[in-house]
């Protein structure tokens, strides 16, 4: 999973989705996701909320490739929030590690009055492959 690849389009509907307008409807979705495919785990329900999944093609195989301590780590605090009778706005922002592993930095922080969880996801650095 290159940044350059999730950075740009899918970070945008990902913000947009999970932006202060759309919060609630977005988690809504997700719940009724989850009783009907069951518990959540990341990136299962990517393709529900993409408006072309086709796009994102290598999604599963991209996904797959970052490490289990951060797919769990997102998994809990994307579960959690989007289960929570009030969740909070969250933002991705999506970018090149300084080097060949995937790490994951949460951050809360207050915008335009709203509170947001922030999710800065790092991807192998493609410069030193």
């Amino acid at each position: 999973m290159a940044g350059f690849v999730y950075g740009g389009k899918f970070e945008q509907i990902i913000n947009e989705m999970l932006g202060p307008e759309n919060i609630a409807a977005s988690a809504t979705k997700f719940k009724e996701l989850e009783k009907k495919y069951g518990p959540y785990s990341f990136g299962k329900f990517v393709k529900y909320f993409l408006p072309k999944p086709e796009e994102f093609a290598n999604w599963d195989k991209d996904a797959g490739g970052i490490s289990e301590p951060v797919q769990r780590r997102l998994t809990e605090i994307v579960a959690a929030n989007l289960r929570s009778s009030l969740p909070m706005p969250m933002l991705l922002k999506v970018g090149d590690n300084v080097d060949a592993t995937h790490d994951l930095i949460v951050k809360v922080f207050v915008h335009n009055a709203h509170i947001y969880i922030g999710l800065h996801m790092l991807c192998p650095n493609p410069a030193l492959k």
